[in-house]
């Protein structure tokens, strides 16, 4: 229903303020109310959580602790049968496919400034190859887009390196291979923290299900 300001006498105004006030005042007073309520709820969340949190965390490092404790006799009888070197992970899968555990190292790789260098190394050989081979220009966007640095962290994608290490044969060119080289040895690694994941097939009602897990200290 429309009404006419104008139309109404000073009483009829006035009444009508006075019902505008008292809904703005019901109003405040209702998210107030709501505020205090979030603040009480938001208290009775973290106390009701917190302490099955902070115990679920002691019991995920001392299961992460001791599967990495039980896998080093298998990590040094792999060693010592396939010759494999230190790696940041192992995977261990049953014969049967119906189980895998995978125990590793979160590992964050930078950059010390010197891969320039071997950047400037791979361009200008890829400068020297004919730019009327067809398979010199194919290559020469993929090594660009591997030298590209990643705009959020500042530095080049470690995983585009690996990429560009196995195309050292494709290439085989020294100018390449040393490029490679400097930028490999401008790495720097950190080690962040140790995780356990894998999977397994359960069954729920007779159909097989894989079931993920991960946990990271």
């Amino acid at each position: 229903m429309n009404i006419d300001i104008t139309q109404l006498s000073p009483e009829e105004k006035r009444k009508l303020q006075e019902q505008f006030a008292a809904e703005e005042k019901a109003a405040k007073q209702k998210i107030k109310e709501t505020k205090t309520t979030y603040k009480e709820l938001a208290e009775e969340f973290v106390i009701g959580n917190i302490d099955n949190l902070v115990f679920h965390k002691t019991l995920t490092e001392k299961l992460v602790n001791s599967v990495m404790n039980d896998f080093n006799t298998v990590k040094e009888l792999k060693q010592e049968a396939f010759g494999v070197k230190e790696q940041d992970s192992h995977t261990t899968t049953l014969k049967d496919g119906s189980a895998s555990i995978t125990i590793g190292h979160n590992v964050v790789i930078k950059f010390d400034g010197t891969e320039s260098a071997g950047i400037e190394k791979i361009k200008d050989y890829m400068k020297s190859l004919s730019s009327d081979s067809d398979k010199a220009q194919k290559l020469g966007k993929i090594v660009d887009k591997k030298l590209k640095v990643n705009q959020k962290t500042g530095f080049l994608n470690p995983s585009s390196i690996i990429d560009l290490n196995s195309l050292r044969d494709e290439f085989n060119d020294e100018r390449f291979s040393e490029g490679l080289d400097i930028i490999i040895a401008a790495q720097i690694r950190t080690v962040n923290s140790m995780y356990v994941s894998g999977w397994k097939y359960i069954k729920e009602d007779g159909v097989p299900k894989k079931l993920d897990f991960r946990f990271t200290i």
